[in-house]
């Protein structure tokens, strides 16, 4: 394998548990109701993924928790924002506080573990050999022997883009987005669409979480995502919470963490400043893009009506 596609291929697998949370944040972004919680979902879902795989012996079964786990989760911060009227950042702030205390709980006194959940004979989810297509240049050293979840993964991002640019929903989650007033005049309930986008964010960060547990690591500890999530959030964002801009900013974070990991190998610069990489990029990204949204409001050019959730309209 060469140096470059050695680069290629662990982009590509950096990529599967920020893209995934990355979609389905996307749909609650565009319908202004952003889920700050997707690290807390990403790590409930793991510890489902990983306790349902080791008790089942399938990973698809844990897959499947690990989805069910990240939707009920964020299920909770829909019925905080919603039920409770409370803010729907700071409830989510809370939810991610909320699911360290959680899953640790959960690990020290019901799975019985002391820090780090490992149950042994884990089946992980398979990955795919390219076969004789593994010896084309480039793309071998790509492709092969990649988790399905990448692949699955790629499938939910064409499906989540047509969805949002293609479907009646996607138009109810971007007429909500933009104004309750208008879309209550049509016959659109904003809190159900926002419920629904809500669950959709946490179930999509499942398969995130799921993906280190029972795909990348085969155990479970309470800072397995390391601020993910997170940087999930921040490619939506970064992206303008569109198809295509998801994707190219999950890519560049993802690309981030890959030549961390790959100039770690070589020993030449400190680990500790190597994990920061992704992290600076993410904060690098987020300014540039903060600087281009001033510049538009300046000389009142902008390109669309999209001002990130997170920010209250004046």
């Amino acid at each position: 394998m060469t140096v470059f596609g050695d680069f290629l291929a662990l982009t590509l697998t950096s990529l599967i548990p920020i893209l995934a949370p990355a979609i389905g944040g996307m749909f609650a972004e565009r319908a202004r109701a952003s889920n700050i919680a997707l690290d807390g979902c990403m790590l409930v879902a793991a510890l489902a993924a990983i306790a349902i795989g080791a008790a089942t012996g399938s990973p698809w079964l844990g897959l499947l928790a690990g989805v069910v786990a990240g939707a009920v989760y964020s299920s909770i911060l829909a019925f905080a924002a919603f039920v409770l009227r409370s803010d729907l950042l700071i409830a989510g702030i809370a939810a991610n506080l909320l699911a360290t205390g959680v899953t640790l709980l959960v690990v020290q006194n019901v799975l019985g573990s002391t820090g780090t959940y490992a149950p042994t004979g884990v089946q992980l989810i398979p990955r795919i050999p390219l076969g004789p297509l593994a010896e084309i240049p480039i793309l071998g050293d790509m492709l092969d022997r990649q988790s399905a979840l990448l692949y699955i993964t790629v499938l939910l991002f064409a499906v989540g883009a047509v969805v949002m640019n293609r479907t009646r929903f996607g138009v109810h989650v971007k007429a909500v987005g933009e104004s309750d007033e208008a879309a209550l005049a049509v016959g659109i309930k904003p809190v159900a669409i926002r419920t629904a986008t809500l669950l959709i964010s946490g179930a999509l960060a499942g398969v995130g979480g799921a993906y280190l547990s029972i795909s990348s690591v085969a155990s479970f500890n309470s800072n397995l995502t390391g601020g993910l999530g997170f940087i999930a959030f921040a490619a939506v964002i970064f992206g303008r919470a569109t198809p295509l801009g998801t994707v190219l900013a999950s890519l560049l974070f993802a690309a981030a963490t890959a030549l961390g990991i790959q100039i770690q190998g070589t020993g030449a610069v400190s680990p500790q400043l190597l994990h920061m990489l992704p992290y600076v990029a993410t904060v690098v990204a987020l300014a540039v893009q903060a600087i281009g949204r001033r510049r538009r409001e300046r000389f009142d050019v902008s390109e669309t009506n999209y001002v990130p959730a997170i920010i209250p309209r004046g």
